[in-house]
Formats: C-alpha cells, sequence, structure tokens
C-alpha cells in the first residue's frame, strides 16, 4: 500500500483504535500529547457517536490529524461515509496519512472549511509568536502576515449529497459552529442528525440552543447535556 507521507516531520502514534500522523510541529498541543502517550482524545464523545449513528452517515469536524476518524469508520454500517473537512494544509497532510495507515474507505476529507456560503477566509494557522496552532486554528477576521493564510469555506449542504442521509452532525471548528450550521439547513431539516457541539461553558450551550431554535424552529432541538468539551443537541 502506498501511503502519502507529509514533507514535513513527524511521527505515528498508536491506539486502541489505529494509528495517526502527528506532524512535529504539533507536539506540544492536546491532543497529540494524548495521542503519543497511547490514549484516545475524547473517547465518550466518540463512543457516543458511534452508538448514534445507526445506518446513517456522520458529518465530523475538523479533522485535524484524523484523530476520530478509524474509531468512527470501524462504527458505521456497511454503506455509511464519514464526511470531514480540513483547510489547514498541514493537519490535512497528516489526516491523509492516517487515513491511509489504518486503510481507511469510508472517508470524505474535503480540504476547505465550512461555513455559511462559498467564500475564502483567513484561517489563523499561526500564533504571533511563529509557533503553530494546531488544532486550535480557526477563521480570523483578517489577514495577518505569518499567522494566517486563505482558505475555501464550503457549505455542508454542498458538501455532503443530499440524498445521504446523516445521523450525527459533530462540529469542533473554534468559534465557527454558527454558520456551519447556517450552511447545513438542508441536511439538518430533512435528517434531523443529533448535534454535537464544541460547548464547554454554559453560556456557549445556551447560545448554540438559541441558535437552533432560530434556524430549526420546527425540528425541536433540545439540549440533552454535555460530555467532555462537547454539548449534544437531539430532535425531540
Amino acid at each position: 500500500m502506498s501511503i502519502p507521507e507529509p514533507d514535513y516531520p513527524y511521527t505515528i502514534a498508536a491506539n486502541e483504535y489505529g494509528f495517526y500522523c502527528l506532524p512535529e510541529v504539533y507536539k506540544s498541543r492536546e491532543v497529540p500529547k494524548i495521542l503519543s502517550g497511547g490514549g484516545v482524545y475524547e473517547p465518550d464523545t466518540i463512543r457516543l457517536i458511534r452508538r448514534l449513528c445507526g445506518t446513517g452517515d456522520v458529518i465530523a469536524g475538523g479533522a485535524f490529524v484524523g484523530d476520530f476518524l478509524p474509531a468512527l469508520e470501524e462504527g458505521l454500517s456497511t454503506k455509511a461515509h464519514v464526511h470531514t473537512f480540513e483547510p489547514n494544509p498541514i493537519s490535512r497532510a497528516a489526516t491523509e496519512m492516517t487515513i491511509a495507515l489504518n486503510g481507511l474507505k469510508k472517508i470524505k476529507l474535503h480540504p476547505c472549511a465550512v461555513g455559511s456560503e462559498d467564500a475564502a477566509l483567513p484561517l489563523q494557522v499561526a500564533k504571533a509568536s511563529g509557533n503553530a496552532m494546531g488544532a486550535r486554528a480557526k477563521i480570523a477576521e483578517t489577514h495577518v502576515e505569518g499567522e494566517t493564510i486563505e482558505v475555501p469555506v464550503k457549505r455542508l449542504d454542498d458538501l455532503v449529497d443530499q440524498t445521504r442521509k446523516v445521523t450525527v452532525l459533530q462540529l469542533d471548528i473554534e468559534g465557527h459552529e454558527g454558520p456551519a450550521l447556517e450552511g447545513a439547513t438542508g441536511i439538518v431539516t430533512k435528517h434531523k442528525p443529533v448535534i454535537i457541539l464544541e460547548a464547554p461553558k454554559g453560556w456557549q450551550q445556551r447560545g448554540y440552543a438559541t441558535k437552533l431554535e432560530e434556524l430549526f424552529p420546527d425540528a425541536g432541538y433540545r439540549f440533552c447535556g454535555a460530555l467532555e468539551r462537547n454539548a449534544v443537541f437531539r430532535a425531540i
């Protein structure tokens, strides 16, 4: 099997679900540290998604280094897929290698960010010090030389075929979850997936509950609790 190796220094880590490519520039970040020690990042969230996916597809992003992907593919039904996205070239190259290392066949990786409309926006990939942001890379308001790169932004409604049944929508994209939901109105209206959003604070959870009510008033989404750093919402 030919494995697409990144053109930068990296190491390979393993845990109970598989193998992961870890860029050297990310070695001090939280997720690579956990993976390097053989651990699983957000294991409860992974287990929940695997239990909920049923016979449908999962949307999970951003991909970062693909740390969720081996576990999620293992939990899919025969014809289901995981749709993910990663605009940061360093992280995307690591995800591609993670996919290859594990022989994953059901992952649809898109080289973009997601939002409310097609656009090209600045993505902050480094701090002012020059240190890589890693999983904390985020859409920025303005371009800053040496800190941001321009990336394409797409709607989830355009990335995922509307004929695909989606049972879980999980987003961890550093505060850009609101616009991403606005770009997924077709998916959510049609399929009413369980929605899992990074929201460790109560005010964030309340804000997303309000956002879901505004976007999907007929779906009846309710906040059903939080685990790890994530809030879980279900149409009831």
